[in-house]
This record gives structure tokens, sequence and C-alpha cells, in this order.
């Protein structure tokens, strides 16, 4: 059976009360409002699970943070505040989430171990749609790019910038996230230096 977006919000709020370890089929079951056997007819097992509810939180973030950028831009918002809200939905959202979580560092090693290859799918996908999204702005008149850069590399860049804006330590306080990515965003379009 495929896990609904209920079930795996349950599923996530089950791990980030709880921790991935010392969390067990049984008690996940609990959590989510079924016994330990109906829970296996959607996951295998605990690896399993967690894949699910990462790839439906990242997925749903993505989907957020275009329909939002999107609108912004439709009202006439300037291309640093649609980039901002969109780096900010995708990335931040994510962090604002799990950094109260007494079991972050877990949840995120665990992010490591098991849904790299996820985490790699989705970055691809949503590079790709960052890009063609700045095609869009760049066909409306709303930004041009530099000849030597593409759609393709800005996104890259912003990607990976926001990206490290979460791996930071000591951690942002969650309060400078937008702020912070709102920093990135400016760099990288308008630079730093007055040349």
């Amino acid at each position: 059976m495929t896990p609904g977006p209920e079930l795996l919000n349950r599923v996530q709020t089950a791990f980030l009360s709880r921790g991935f370890q010392k969390l067990t089929m049984e008690a996940l079951a609990e959590a989510c409002g079924f016994t330990r056997r109906t829970l296996y007819n959607y996951f295998e097992n605990k690896d399993a699970a967690f894949r699910a509810m990462f790839r439906q939180h990242n997925l749903e973030l993505m989907h957020r943070a275009f329909e939002v950028a999107r609108r912004e831009q439709a009202a006439g918002a300037e291309v640093l505040d649609v980039f901002t809200a969109l780096i900010d939905i995708r990335y931040g959202d994510t962090w604002r989430l799990i950094q109260p979580s007494p079991h972050a560092l877990e949840i995120k090693g665990t992010v490591f171990r098991i849904c790299t290859d996820i985490m790699i799918e989705l970055a691809t996908v949503f590079q790709s749609d960052l890009a063609a999204f700045i095609d869009t702005l760049t066909h409306a008149g709303a930004l041009r790019l530099k000849g030597d850069y593409s759609a393709a590399e800005l996104a890259q860049m912003l990607a990976d910038a926001a990206r490290g804006v979460n791996a930071v330590y000591p951690l942002l306080p969650l309060e400078h996230l937008t702020g912070q990515y709102r920093r990135i965003t400016r760099a990288i379009l308008y630079g730093y230096l007055d040349a």
C-alpha cells in the first residue's frame, strides 16, 4: 500500500519527537495510530518509513516554494524577493522543522546515512526546475543574465549557497535564516564588488 500524506506526516512527527535510533516499528505504529502489523503494509522497515517521509516532505516544500515564488513574481515583487522567498521555503522550512527537535543532529545524520540517493535526485530536480524558472523570468524581462552565465549555473549557485547556510556551525538562530538567504541571494545576483 502507498502511504498518504497524513500517514507520512505522523511518521515525521514520530521521528522528530523520538529520534531515529530508539524508535521501534511498534512505537512508530502506535504514533501513527496503527498496529505494527498494519504499519508493515506500508513500510517494510523503519528505514523505508523514514525515506518515504523524507521524500514527501521535500517534494511538498519544492512545490510550495515555486508556488509562492510564482505568486510573488505575478504580484510584481523584485527578483531578489522572489528568489529569497523560494530559497527560504525550500531550504529554511526544513531547518525550522528539524532544529527545535532534541534529535535534530541524529535526524540530520540519518538523512545523510540512508537518504543520500533521494537528496541527490531531488537536488537535481529542484535545480532543473529552478533553471527553468530563471529562464521564464528571463523571457518575461524580469532579469537578464550576463552573457557568460546560464540559468543552470545560476540555479546551481543559489542552491549550493542555500544548502551551505544550513550546514554552518555554530547553527544560525532560526530567526536569522531568512535574512541570511536574502544576503546570499543578493550576493549571487548582484555581487559584492563595485566594479
